[in-house]
């Protein structure tokens, strides 16, 4: 977990920022209704599209057929025609003149029929000049009449040419039920086209639509679902703002006030700390001043077992100050940013220093220290890597068994120090190894000192090393050492640091 609950509290987002009117379930009705839209105007313009077709069929099919009977009539009609004038020219009956006069008269309105039917050029031109050739050969045979004289070969044989004309009429009308049908199956091809296109695009958009909505509508659960994930592992610094449907939008401010109640309980938290930890410190100076008079004889020469419990004391002045020490420590890091006081010394050196002031616990539990150390200068904060050492170390000591053995080996390689750290106590199990970094957390261990620790030393090695840009491994158990083996990699120099390092 990283720091957190800083002094000073970030501007909090305004509440309608990316709002959006309408709860959510609106919106996924407004959604549904518009991602729909596509697919019913798909569906309208195939039912347009499917009537507009048989519309056309129907009409073209019936005029197409309808002009096909109606040259077929027109044909008889010539037919009784031309019988009608042949008879009234060998009776001179003018009942039967009359007759021929009724056939041209449904004549005539057969080919009015013809030309608004509209089938095409060549079928009108053939239909006017039927009618034209059959009004020249009328206007002959009313002269012939009217001046009582006979028909002529001439003019009966024009009825010939009208009939051969009428037989191409009918077949020129066949022939354009033909065309009409193939035009009918090209319409059909078309339309079948448009409804592919139509059905493609009107699926896409449906989907693209789809797609958006869902981007809209999940983008600020999403966001919810990283803010607060951002809550359990970076802190409270950082303002929750959520934009998207009313609901969602009130969930974040709801989010947002309580980041601020965690923020404020972190401060009264570390306040809490730091007041408490100060307030320890001086009896336990008191405490380990009067302990150190007493070993020292100056109330009166102690027996044993007065000594023994002297040295017990000693030993828990050492360990309660080891705790606050942390605590302060911690609470300055979380604070503040860690600033690193850089300068170049002798780890090894150091490491004895640390050795030295646990010489009192180590000779209780009687450890051995089997340590290999050699001159290693480095560029670090002094004060930062001796409460890395000291945690690691004490950890070490705190869960080694009576008469056990501490590893301490350091040495260099590619200008990165390594320090390893190993004892013989229980180890680490696998199922906590993930936790052993963060704040507050304590195994499952057996507790050695009667004293619990507070679960922040390997919090602060974790974050004074990540200042050094360093790390921590913790290694598998070895033959020799079977508890907690920890190795430190330090490099030699920082970017910071100006000396040069022999």
């Amino acid at each position: 977990m990283s720091k957190m609950g800083s002094k000073k509290e970030a501007k909090a987002p305004a509440k309608c920022r990316g709002v959006i009117y309408g709860s959510l379930r609106e919106w996924a009705l407004i959604s549904f209704v518009i991602v729909a839209l596509p697919l019913v105007v798909a569906i309208i313009y195939t039912m347009s599209e499917l009537s507009n077709y048989t519309v056309k069929s129907q009409k073209a099919l019936v005029q197409t057929v309808q002009a096909a009977e109606i040259s077929r009539t027109t044909l008889n009609r010539l037919i009784l025609m031309e019988q009608s004038i042949r008879q009234f020219e060998v009776l001179n009956d003018a009942t039967i003149f009359e007759s021929y006069q009724q056939h041209r008269h449904s004549f005539l309105e057969l080919i009015g029929i013809l030309q608004e039917l509209s089938l095409g050029v060549d079928f009108n031109i053939q239909v006017a000049e039927l009618l034209q050739a059959e009004s020249a050969l009328n206007q002959d045979i009313l002269h012939s009449v009217k001046d009582r004289a006979n028909l002529v070969n001439v003019h009966l044989k024009k009825f010939d040419q009208l009939s051969n004309q009428a037989r191409e009429l009918v077949a020129a009308g066949e022939q354009q039920v033909g065309i009409e049908a193939r035009a009918l199956s090209d319409l059909a091809g078309r339309v079948h086209e448009h409804l592919i296109v139509s059905t493609v695009v009107s699926i896409s958009m449906a989907l693209l639509l789809a797609l958006a909505f869902v981007y809209l509508l999940t983008r600020p659960i999403k966001n919810i679902a990283l803010a607060i994930r951002h809550l359990g592992e970076e802190g409270f610094e950082q303002p929750i703002a959520i934009g998207g449907p009313k609901d969602l939008t009130e969930l974040g401010v709801h989010l947002e006030w309580l980041r601020k109640r965690l923020n404020q309980l972190e401060h009264e938290k570390l306040q809490f700390m730091r007041t408490i930890s100060h307030e320890l410190k001086t009896p336990l100076a008191t405490l380990k001043e009067g302990t150190d008079l007493l070993s020292e004889n100056v109330v009166g020469e102690l027996n044993t077992e007065q000594q023994e419990i002297i040295q017990l004391m000693h030993l828990s002045n050492i360990t309660l100050n080891d705790l606050i020490d942390n605590l302060l420590e911690y609470q300055q890091t979380m604070v503040s940013q860690i600033d690193l006081n850089l300068s170049t010394f002798d780890v090894a050196k150091l490491i004895e220093r640390c050795l030295n002031e646990y010489q009192l616990p180590l000779r209780s539990k009687k450890i051995h220290v089997q340590s290999h150390l050699g001159i290693t200068h480095i560029c670090a904060d002094y004060d930062k890597l001796e409460i890395i050492i000291s945690n690691l170390f004490s950890n070490a000591l705190k869960f080694s068994p009576q008469n056990g053995k501490i590893g301490i080996s350091l040495f260099v390689h590619n200008n990165v120090v390594q320090l390893l750290i190993e004892d013989q106590g229980p180890g680490i199990a696998k199922e906590v190894e993930p936790f052993i970094f963060e704040d507050f957390y304590q195994g499952n261990s057996p507790q050695i000192w009667q004293i619990k620790g507070t679960g922040l030393g390997l919090s602060l090695v974790k974050y004074y090393l990540d200042a050094h840009k360093g790390e921590v491994k913790l290694l598998p158990a070895s033959n020799e050492y079977c508890g907690a083996r920890f190795l430190l990699h330090l490099p030699q120099k920082q970017d910071a640091c100006d000396v040069t390092i022999s």
